[in-house]
């Protein structure tokens, strides 16, 4: 009970010490990216204004890759072992809506297999590896795919991409919410009297995309008994195994002005878009006249005065 009690006890640890990793990674990734304190910053000839919006994408589909091997002593008999499962397989992903078209094989390599113990130069087997990926449009059918593949002893998932048919009209969206609320805040600047007169616009404008997989960022942990890997045929056995820690990374959506889909639960293709506003004002033909006049008057304000030789100041008239 007390080796139990401990147990618990570094599961608890560990979870609690990932979550503030997370928190912190998610601050600090954050902090370097998007460095936008303020979202408006005036002075009396120059105004930036920051906008930031999100948009969270359901995915049309998901592209599921798997890979296996298959071991035999000749190449015929390789590849015929290779063709049966593989049909085999095709025929029961019809029972989750899923044709053949759905599925895409590709072969990774042909290895011969030698027997260093005799020192044998002749192959005694040749061995074939592959990878198997799925066209799913519902993510909820993964599950029973992945049930399917382990009754073929197929285990190992090595991606799971999710993909959209057509990103423009979610571009247009973001385009047009975020003129949208720079509008806005212009009229707000306004209101409180800024004036857009007489000046210069730039802008920059910065977009970025996550995929669901790349919400998590991997880092290790080296530990030689608190996790033990269930050996496939395409693992190898490793007594330092390392602990995979995920460091799930998310935009921070409350400094966002407007986020499309807020309120997904799903795996999301996030869409981040900022738009970079700047005015500078520049002086008319009266304001540049006025200040050329000042500085001749400035000008005549001021007295020169050289030494001549014999120690006495003279007047210099400008």
């Amino acid at each position: 009970m007390k080796n139990l009690s401990v147990f618990l006890v570094m599961l608890i640890t560990i979870s609690v010490n990932s979550q503030v990793v997370n928190k912190k990674f998610n601050q600090e990734r954050n902090k370097t990216f998007f460095k936008n304190d303020f979202e408006i910053i005036a002075t009396e000839n120059s105004i930036s204004i920051i906008t930031q919006v999100i948009y969270n994408a359901v995915p049309d589909g998901y592209h599921i890759t798997y890979t296996t091997s298959f071991i035999a002593n000749s190449v015929n008999d390789v590849e015929a072992k290779m063709n049966k499962k593989i049909d085999d397989l095709i025929d029961k992903v019809n029972d989750i809506h899923l044709s053949k078209k759905n599925v895409v094989v590709d072969v990774i390599s042909i290895d011969p297999i030698f027997d260093f113990i005799h020192n044998d130069s002749i192959p005694i087997g040749y061995k074939i590896v592959e990878n198997i990926t799925f066209d799913i449009k519902d993510i909820s059918s993964i599950r029973n795919l992945s049930k399917i593949c382990l009754e073929f002893g197929i285990y190992d998932l090595i991606d799971a991409q999710a993909y959209l048919e057509n990103s423009k009209v979610i571009y247009d969206s973001l385009s047009k919410k975020t003129v949208q609320i720079l509008e806005m805040k212009k009229k707000l600047c306004s209101d409180i009297g800024w004036t857009f007169t007489h000046g210069k616009i730039a802008l920059t404008k910065f977009k970025d995309v996550l995929y669901p997989s790349e919400h998590y960022l991997k880092s290790y942990i080296l530990n030689s008994s608190l996790y033990k890997h269930n050996i496939s045929q395409n693992s190898t056995i490793n007594m330092e195994r390392k602990v995979d820690v995920d460091n799930y990374f998310n935009y921070n959506l409350k400094d966002a002005d407007f986020v499309f889909n807020a309120g997904k639960t799903s795996p999301v293709i996030q869409f981040y878009y900022q738009l970079n506003y700047s005015y500078n004002k520049t002086a008319t033909e009266e304001e540049l006249r006025e200040k050329i006049k000042k500085e001749e008057e400035k000008k005549q304000d001021k007295l020169f005065y050289i030494i001549d030789k014999t120690g006495n100041l003279k007047k210099v008239d400008m």
